[in-house]
């Protein structure tokens, strides 16, 4: 009787177990896929020329699965390059960062002479989680991997001293979204940002329907191919197409 219950004791965990995780593995609602959780700028567009757009054909070939599961099909750059202006090139201590909601740091990876890369994530109490990065940034003094950040909070500057030249005039920022028993999704970031924030773009002239390019475009009109090989990524070759980039005004 004892070893009966045993095994029904241990079917019940297993199933209950199984149900747990594919609950887990699957695809997030509508609901969250949709979340505005942006709710403050990340830069202080001031000091900023431009940007290039979700799915263009700069740098480096950057993608992930989305939201969906899929792959997009060819290589593109999913997220976005941010250009500053012409006196901030090369500089590491002025063109800011700030935390774009209340939340926390909860990756920091340091790249060799180029600053860090930081993640950080809005306080939500469950397992699919949303992560804000920037690229090549140096931290503020006191913050790590952990730190509770608040919103709009200062949290470190744009590290532009990289490249051949010792110098360059651009950074990036991106968004993944993360999910135990799933490779972290990618997403354009721009979309989960609250009217408060898309309006303070406007004003620059920049609507968020001109930081895209849709997949099917970009499906249509495949990014060129760098013949230079300079990482493990695909890239594409250093000339600026005007398709790529939306310039403040």
């Amino acid at each position: 009787m004892r070893k009966k219950y045993i095994i029904i004791t241990l079917a019940i965990v297993i199933i209950g177990f199984g149900v747990f995780v594919s609950r887990l593995a699957r695809l997030p609602s509508e609901e969250i896929m949709t979340e505005r959780f942006i709710t403050a700028n990340p830069l202080n567009l001031k000091q900023i020329q431009g940007f290039s757009k979700y799915r263009s054909c700069v740098g480096h070939d950057y993608r992930a699965p989305t939201l969906a599961g899929e792959m997009e099909k060819s290589p593109r750059s999913m997220k976005h390059y941010v250009v500053v202006k012409p006196e901030f090139r090369g500089t590491i201590d002025k063109v800011d960062a700030f935390a774009p909601f209340d939340g926390e740091i909860s990756v920091v990876k340091n790249e060799l002479y180029s600053g860090s890369q930081v993640w950080l994530t809005p306080n939500l109490r469950r397992a699919l989680k949303w992560q804000f990065i920037f690229f090549h940034i140096t931290l503020d003094k006191g913050l790590q991997n952990g730190t509770k950040v608040t919103v709009g909070q200062h949290i470190g500057t744009a590290y532009l001293k990289r490249g051949p030249d010792g110098t360059t005039d651009n950074f990036d920022i991106g968004l993944k979204f993360t999910q135990p028993m799933r490779r972290p999704a990618v997403d354009a970031l721009f979309g989960h940002a609250r009217q408060s924030v898309v309006e303070e773009y406007a004003k620059y002239g920049v609507r968020v329907d001109d930081l895209i390019i849709s997949e099917g475009d970009r499906d249509l009109s495949p990014c060129p191919l760098s013949s230079r090989y300079d990482g493990p990524d695909v890239t594409f070759p250093h000339s600026m197409l005007a398709d790529d980039y939306v310039w403040l005004k």
